[in-house]
């Protein structure tokens, strides 16, 4: 896999996301975005993401715009805490 595209994004207060996203099939559209979550400095989860159907420029936006990303947000939630009621 090539990397494309490396970022840090902040998420909230002392939650930083650290962003990969590497060319999987870049042909087919084919994308992987991981993620590295650290709260303040420590290591807090990983999680990954498949992105299928989209353009390089797509694909970037995506990862470019994480933090607005609801159903993205959601999975960490999800990492982080577990399910909730």
């Amino acid at each position: 896999m090539n990397t494309v595209l490396n970022l840090i994004t902040q998420l909230e207060n002392k939650l930083k996301a650290l962003i990969t996203l590497y060319a999987v099939d870049e042909a087919e559209g084919n994308w992987q975005m991981d993620v590295e979550l650290l709260y303040e400095t420590h290591p807090a989860g990983r999680v990954s993401f498949n992105l299928n159907g989209y353009s390089q420029e797509e694909a970037e936006a995506i990862a470019r715009d994480f933090k607005h990303n609801q159903a993205l947000m959601q999975e960490v939630d999800l990492l982080l805490w577990g399910e909730m009621d």
